[in-house]
């Protein structure tokens, strides 16, 4: 978690990007799994990023990690990370991947209950870009931790650069902002048959991503 922030307190003035904060984190990742599991190395890696880019209530599942040293100012930098654009799709995909590596089967349904609460009480409504970020960040976090072959491929792979396409798919033309009442009328609500086509589109996208494959 240090490295990164210290990482972008050397570059003051400029906005670091998603893909550099990937690749610092697996860089040290990689290194440190010289002489350690690499598994370990990347889930703390994953967890550093889903502290300081998708939301800083995390820390509360592994107790205060983050370092004593002042890093404001940079914390408040990587708050503005965007990917695709959005820093929104940031958080997601950071806090999904956090919730990924400390519960396999939680983090698909925190996504859609967080999205199911904005449809129904006046907040930005149901957003299937959204459910991709979390399921992009899901998946990312389980092929970087399944076993120690898949976390050395994925240290190896953000050694060679990131590429968004590989890690996220395109999302824009999906839809958002969808009102409750829309979601029932023009999807058939949660587990409706329009709704599951838009799903598999999702995890088809996501299937794709060379990353992941």
């Amino acid at each position: 978690m240090e490295n990164l922030l210290a990482a972008v307190t050397q570059i003051p003035g400029t906005q670091p990007s998603f893909g550099m904060c990937l690749e610092t984190v697996f860089t040290l990742a990689r290194e440190r799994s010289v002489n350690r599991d690499p598994v370990t190395e990347n889930r703390a890696g994953i967890f550093a990023l889903g502290v300081l880019l998708g939301h800083h209530r995390l820390e509360e599942f592994l107790g205060s990690v983050l370092p004593d040293h002042d890093y404001r100012a940079a914390r408040r930098s990587l708050r503005r990370v965007t990917v695709r654009r959005r820093s929104d799709w940031t958080r997601h995909f950071c806090v999904s991947a956090a919730i990924a590596i400390l519960s396999d089967d939680v983090s698909d349904a925190a996504g859609l209950l967080k999205e199911e609460l904005d449809a129904g009480r006046g907040g930005s409504g149901f957003s299937f870009t959204d459910l991709l970020a979390d399921r992009a960040g899901t998946t990312f976090a389980l092929r970087a931790t399944r076993d120690e072959a898949s976390a050395f491929a994925m240290q190896d792979r953000l050694a060679r650069g990131f590429r968004v396409e590989e890690f996220f798919p395109p999302a824009a033309d999906l839809p958002e902002g969808i009102p409750d009442a829309e979601l029932q009328s023009q999807y058939g609500g949660v587990g409706g048959r329009p709704y599951n086509r838009l799903i598999a589109e999702i995890e088809r996208r996501i299937a794709a991503c060379a990353a992941y494959q």
